[in-house]
């Protein structure tokens, strides 16, 4: 009778497991997407744009923290991302900054062969003393 318990209290045990979730909010890793079909998502499930404050409420956003929304490039029409940002602004998010897919380069180039015009002054020459 004992061994069939065993494995009942170690499965319980598994099933009752703490699991947290923990989300990087920042420019490069926005809560909030507006998608290309025009939907708006947080943390990639769709909501309504209504339900947005509550949303960030909950997970312990601020007045004082800056909320990215994400926007994709490709996209012209800002009726959403304007309707989006008017209902954070109303209920208490003054702070939303809209971030587009961001690219960055560097280019490491040779040395030039002229120097910039504000060294190009000569120096003058040296004088030569003759003794007497």
């Amino acid at each position: 009778m004992k061994i069939i318990h065993l494995p009942l209290i170690a499965l319980a045990t598994l099933a009752c497991g703490c699991a947290t979730e923990h989300y990087i909010t920042d420019a490069k890793h926005p809560e909030i997407a507006i998608k290309e079909d025009g939907g708006v998502t947080y943390r990639g499930r769709y909501v309504e744009p209504e339900d947005l404050p509550g949303l960030l409420k909950r997970s312990g956003l601020t007045r004082e923290d800056t909320i990215n929304i994400h926007y994709p490039d490709t996209q012209t029409d800002f009726r959403t991302p304007s309707r989006v940002m008017t209902i954070l602004l109303r209920n208490g998010f003054p702070r939303t900054v809209l971030v587009g897919d961001r690219k960055s380069y560097s280019h490491a180039g040779a040395e030039r062969k002229n120097p910039p015009a504000h060294r190009q002054m000569e120096t003058p020459p040296e004088r030569i003393r003759y003794k007497k």
